[in-house]
């Protein structure tokens, strides 16, 4: 492969992964949430997740999972802790 391909590859998946990170900020930002509610229901994170429906579980599984929404995660994730820093 080419230098512009490679360029233009890892281009392409930073602009993913910028088009993705609204989807992905708001998957994390209620993921957080669900993990609030998790405490207060005393549960462990396992019996949390065997209480979703499977496909609940299944969209967890690919959004978590899958290596096309890596970069958008990892954005998605430093911008949330930038956002709700505790002082």
């Amino acid at each position: 492969m080419g230098l512009y391909t490679t360029l233009g590859i890892i281009g392409a998946y930073l602009l993913l992964s910028l088009l993705l990170l609204p989807m992905q900020y708001r998957y994390i930002k209620q993921l957080k949430e669900d993990e609030k509610e998790r405490k207060v229901l005393g549960l462990t994170a396992d019996a949390y997740y065997e209480r979703m429906g499977f496909e609940t579980q299944q969209l967890h599984f690919n959004a978590q999972g899958n290596l096309l929404f890596l970069g958008a995660n990892l954005l998605a994730t430093l911008v949330y802790n930038w956002k709700h820093k505790r002082s």
